[in-house]
């Protein structure tokens, strides 16, 4: 066990984790919602802490994340746990262990991991992913740390359910984030994921507000979020808040865990893609390669960067990030000198 961050002492020997929204309330020997923090003497520890699940050189775009160093890789790096329940989760197995996995994985130093990502090859950094980051955050911020001292660059794909006081700690060391919007219906994170929306949405006007490079990505579930009325709703806020230069994915949703909804029908997610373009300028496809998800000047029309699958080539764009043919420059990070 590791000692952990943000929780404070209440009555008796019981503490308060105040990593996430939940904000549990632990007696000794409790452990909290997300599995991963208990009360052991009145203090709180990280269960997790170092052990990781899944160590893997990915494409950037696999992330997603599609103008954040298009066409490069990256080292990326999972735990266990979860703050979420989603019934519909894809990575179930490590974000809701039975509690023998904890002992199944040997531990890794984060100088471990840092110096993986210094020696691996053409590699730009570090990704925090697979399962939530935010559950294992003593040992991403450690890790996140000592990786900017040597330059790389740090990448939180998460589902946004983090406090604002450990999110804001965050943002000195975190270069890219994708967040993962899952609905704009507090109804439905309260029966799908056992969680609310308004912390989520809170966290990414932070993140938008700081700078820091962000794209969302939206799952469409069949019966369960796919009506164009919420979606409409939600685009106009993502307009309004983050900007219509946001970059946004949306996925295509596959039966997984406790969900057996048939998978996203192709003209729905055609359907949502238009309606987002609408307003926002850079929308692509997941999970789906029979749709188009090239990158297109918003400007001129000329083709940027182009994908199949997650092979990338960037053909139309400067090394500063500007259209070749109009000027324009295009939301993101393209220069390929880390």
């Amino acid at each position: 066990m590791y000692p952990a961050s943000y929780y404070k002492n209440t009555v008796g020997r019981q503490v308060q984790c105040t990593l996430c929204p939940h904000n549990c309330l632990l007696l000794p020997g409790e452990i909290g919602r997300c599995q991963t923090r208990t009360n052991k003497g009145g203090r709180l520890f990280s269960l997790n802490y170092g052990l990781l699940s899944a160590v893997s050189t990915d494409p950037i775009e696999k992330k997603p994340l599609y103008h954040f160093y298009p066409g490069s890789s990256i080292l990326s790096i999972g735990s266990l746990g979860c703050n979420l329940s989603c019934d519909f989760c894809q990575n179930c197995s490590i974000s809701q262990p039975e509690p023998e996995a904890f002992s199944q994985y040997p531990f890794r130093e984060p100088g471990d991991m840092v110096q993986k990502a210094l020696f691996h090859r053409d590699n730009i950094g570090l990704a925090f992913t697979y399962n939530e980051p935010t559950v294992f955050y003593e040992y991403m911020l450690e890790c996140a740390i000592q990786l900017r001292e040597h330059g790389l660059k740090n990448v939180m794909v998460t589902n946004g359910f983090i406090n604002q006081e450990p999110l804001r700690t965050l943002l000195k060391y975190i270069d890219a984030f994708n967040i993962d919007l899952k609905s704009f219906r507090n109804d439905f994170y309260r029966k799908l994921a056992t969680a609310s929306l308004r912390p989520i949405l809170d966290a990414i006007l932070t993140v938008a507000s700081s700078g820091i490079h962000m794209e969302l990505t939206y799952l469409i579930i069949p019966g369960y979020n796919d009506s164009p009325a919420e979606w409409k709703e939600m685009i106009r806020w993502i307009e309004d808040n983050c900007g219509a230069e946001t970059i946004l994915h949306v996925s295509k949703y596959f039966p997984r865990h406790k969900l057996t909804s048939p998978p996203t029908p192709t003209q729905t997610m055609e359907l949502f893609i238009a309606i987002a373009r609408e307003r926002i300028h850079y929308v692509y496809p997941g999970n789906n390669p029979q749709l188009d998800n090239h990158t297109h000047c918003p400007a001129c029309g000329a083709m940027l960067i182009e994908r199949e699958v997650y092979r990338t080539r960037v053909t139309g764009l400067t090394e500063q990030g500007s259209c070749k043919q109009c000027q324009k420059k295009i939301k993101g990070v393209f220069n390929t000198v880390i």
